[in-house]
């Protein structure tokens, strides 16, 4: 099965149940960024599709918090694990971040890659401590 979910500006199509149709769904959101005013892109991922304005990539949000307070002046830390977090991985990698492929699949851009979950959260507990759980 198929699952299309709106967030925001953002329409996802999940296809992880049919991975058979992610093909056929990223067709059909390709053709139908052709009817939408220009500042729109695709954005292909692991098991789906988003179609999203530009300035909701990764990269652009990362960009922009990057110049408020608390984070202006730190360095960024993005840990993600699927095609569409490579606009992100490029923002870190511009502002000397970290950033961080968990089970990577393929190419990336990502300075650091981790093979799964776990060691995700054993990297970030190494490098920031426990999370407290209130």
């Amino acid at each position: 099965k198929v699952y299309v979910e709106r967030k925001g500006p953002v329409l996802a199509i999940h296809t992880r149940a049919a991975p058979q149709l992610l093909a056929r769904a990223t067709q059909l959101v390709e053709q139908a960024l052709t009817q939408l005013p220009p500042g729109y892109r695709v954005i292909a991922g692991n098991a789906g599709v988003e179609l999203m304005p530009l300035e909701a990539v990764k990269g652009a949000a990362i960009r922009r918090f990057m110049e408020i307070q608390p984070f202006a002046g730190r360095r960024p830390v993005f840990l993600g694990d699927d095609t569409s977090d490579e606009n992100g991985f490029e923002a870190i990698n511009e502002a000397n971040g970290i950033s961080i492929r968990v089970k990577p699949r393929g190419p990336t851009v990502a300075s650091y890659a981790l093979d799964d979950v776990t060691e995700a959260i054993a990297w970030i507990e190494a490098n920031f401590g426990a999370a407290r759980v209130s």
